[in-house]
């Protein structure tokens, strides 16, 4: 999420949602799929609204959007829930990148492309980032 964590985990797959692909950006606040930032005036990309989702950016703005490197932090009811780091265009990740999860997650690697997501318990897996309609997915690399 950034970070937005939308997590389906199984001993052979993650998923992970950190930022969404829309086809124009809603200003208005009337679509759920864009948050803003209040203190920047930055908006970001939003996979998975959640009642209580609120954002902080620290980086550059382009166009009203997230743009350049950057930290965007996701909170919920006004409690960290994930961090997006790294390079960010059009008000998601895009390039290199680092998503940190709530649960102790992290993935690091290229948007899209192959990582390393390295699990709460220490378990290092070859990953790669996909990006999809709804946003990221993280999902182990197969041999």
């Amino acid at each position: 999420m950034t970070v937005r964590p939308f997590v389906l985990a199984s001993a052979f797959a993650l998923a992970f949602a950190a930022s969404a692909h829309a086809a124009a950006p809603d200003f208005s606040g009337n679509d759920p799929h864009w948050i803003k930032d209040p203190r920047s005036n930055c908006w970001a990309a939003n996979p998975d609204p959640a009642p209580g989702e609120t954002i902080t950016w620290t980086g550059g703005c382009e166009n009203r959007l997230l743009s350049g490197s950057g930290t965007l932090t996701w909170y919920v009811n006004g409690k960290p829930f994930g961090q997006d780091e790294g390079a960010f265009k059009n008000g998601e990740l895009f390039g290199r990148g680092r998503l940190s999860f709530a649960d102790g997650a992290v993935f690091v690697g290229d948007f899209p492309g192959k990582g390393t997501m390295t699990l709460p318990s220490g378990q290092k897996i070859e990953a790669q980032s996909i990006h999809e309609q709804a946003g990221w997915s993280i999902e182990q690399v197969h041999p």
